[in-house]
């Protein structure tokens, strides 16, 4: 297989400045990487927010085990858990989900990091032995404000007792739709990637009144939110199977060829 993308411009709709290795390796196989962020990613800022989270990471030995659902999480998670634990309490497992967001954990806070082998979502991390016998172990899931709830509730009906540690809020940056339109026209886009239901969400409210613009392939993390883009019209859908650079270009170079 062709490893160059040359002739590919993909949309890319990470948040900054999450798109930065994606962008470059792009880039590196002489493809054009057009960087259009959807959703803004910052660390909360209320008062009550915050002094909730820093009393759990201060009892972070009371878990058994925390998972970190993605990279952000890790990103705004380990700097507080590295202020209030120089040394990481000992007697923890901890997941993540996917591979690229375990080398995140593992390089922060200095630790050996479980992640499922088969992708990156709640489904895989469920999957795991680690995650299947826990009865009345306390587990802490980092994560940003709102998501999800499968993981949780999972882990609830196998009678875990979990709770959120919420590190980090998205927002949306807000666009035009003239304003998409005329960047996919100028840069001849003809790959989108989004890494998560909501900057497909994000996505397809900008474009969902042109039937064109929906035909352009659609690169996602995911089986599930494939599934949401085939749902909404989007004719052609890659499931990189992973947001991680690796799967994304892997994915993208089947694209090209």
């Amino acid at each position: 297989m062709d490893s160059s993308l040359s002739g590919i411009n993909v949309l890319v709709t990470r948040p900054d400045p999450q798109h930065l290795p994606f962008c470059s390796a792009i880039n590196g196989l002489k493809g054009n990487a057009i960087h259009f962020p959807l959703i803004k990613i910052e660390a909360i800022d209320n008062d009550e927010q915050t002094k909730a989270v820093n009393s759990k990471i201060q009892n972070l030995d009371n878990f058994n085990i925390l998972i970190f659902v993605s990279t952000n999480a890790v990103q705004f998670g380990a700097e507080r858990i590295n202020n209030y634990w120089p040394q990481f309490p000992v007697g923890i497992d901890v997941v993540a989900v996917g591979p690229s967001t375990a080398r995140m954990v593992c390089s922060e806070l200095s630790i050996p990091v479980i992640h499922s082998d088969l992708g990156a979502s709640s489904e895989y991390l469920l999957e795991l032995n680690e995650l299947k016998e826990v009865q009345d172990k306390k587990i802490a899931i980092f994560r940003g404000e709102g998501g999800r709830e499968l993981l949780a509730e999972s882990l609830e009906v196998r009678k875990a007792q979990v709770e959120y540690i919420e590190v980090y809020k998205r927002t949306i940056v807000n666009y035009s739709k003239d304003e998409l339109e005329d960047l996919i026209n100028i840069n001849s886009i003809n790959v989108y990637s989004v890494t998560s239901g909501e900057s497909l969400n994000r996505l397809y409210e900008l474009i969902s009144e042109s039937k064109n613009l929906l035909r352009i392939p659609l690169l996602v993390p995911s089986a599930r939110v494939a599934e949401l883009a085939l749902q909404k019209g989007f004719a052609i859908v890659k499931n990189a199977n992973g947001a991680d650079v690796e799967a994304s270009i892997k994915a993208l170079q089947e694209l090209a060829n």
